[in-house]
């Protein structure tokens, strides 16, 4: 694959750097063409040896990545707004399509004062779950089924959300999102070293980017036996 294609759309670099407005999603005025210029010398450096190549690119991104820092801005997309309460969905390809913008289950900013049960968290995010639903069944009432992928449908804590046929339906999310790279994060949004390091060492994930579904109407039942 072209190297400038998989720095610029399969490497998380220059939304990192200041001059990427994460906000608008889009470079600051006139900032795209120090970025060209950037990606221009690490593609050169791509040529020497892997040590010197990590040495160099660093070195050159150093200083915007210290400078986004400096002014104490935030270097991830990090939402703490979701329309049901770490839920909100989308229409894809006549199917509601389930994510989580915030990716906290549990936003420590709002439960930090208070220890919740396995239990308790069950009933909070069955209940937005459930709001999602009934909102969707009254706005769109065609359509069948609800899928989401995500790294979260293989985890057992989360898969208790939904029914036993919740099961995979053969479609894969890109590699370069937060449905895979998701299990490496905390609730606050910084790394976990420690599957981080075991992921390092045998560079397979624990969990995959894949889509499950179910119909809407079987996720309805299965939430409102649930919460009962």
């Amino acid at each position: 694959m072209d190297f400038l294609h998989l720095l610029n759309n399969e490497c998380d670099i220059y939304r990192k750097t200041d001059l990427y407005n994460l906000k608008k999603k889009k470079f600051y005025k006139n900032k795209k063409k120090v970025w060209k210029k950037i990606t221009k010398q690490i593609k050169e450096f791509s040529f020497e040896q892997e040590k010197k190549f990590l040495e160099k690119s660093q070195n050159t991104l150093y200083p915007y990545l210290i400078r986004r820092i400096n002014k104490n801005k935030k270097l991830v997309e990090y939402n703490t707004y979701a329309k049901f309460g770490c839920f909100d969905f989308s229409v894809i390809n006549g199917k509601i399509d389930l994510h989580m913008p915030v990716f906290r289950f549990m936003d420590p900013q709002y439960f930090r004062k208070k220890k919740y049960t396995s239990h308790q968290k069950f009933l909070i995010r069955s209940r937005d779950l459930l709001n999602l639903i009934k909102f969707v069944k009254k706005k769109y009432p065609k359509i069948v089924y609800v899928q989401m992928g995500s790294w979260m449908n293989q985890f057992k804590p989360f898969r208790v959300l939904f029914p036993k046929n919740w099961s995979a339906n053969g479609k894969i999310k890109k590699k370069n999102s937060i449905a895979w790279w998701g299990q490496f994060l905390k609730s606050d949004g910084d790394i976990n070293l420690k599957l981080y390091k075991k992921f390092k060492s045998v560079s397979v994930f624990k969990y995959s980017g894949l889509f499950y579904q179910c119909k809407v109407d079987e996720l309805h039942k299965y939430l409102k036996r649930s919460i009962k």
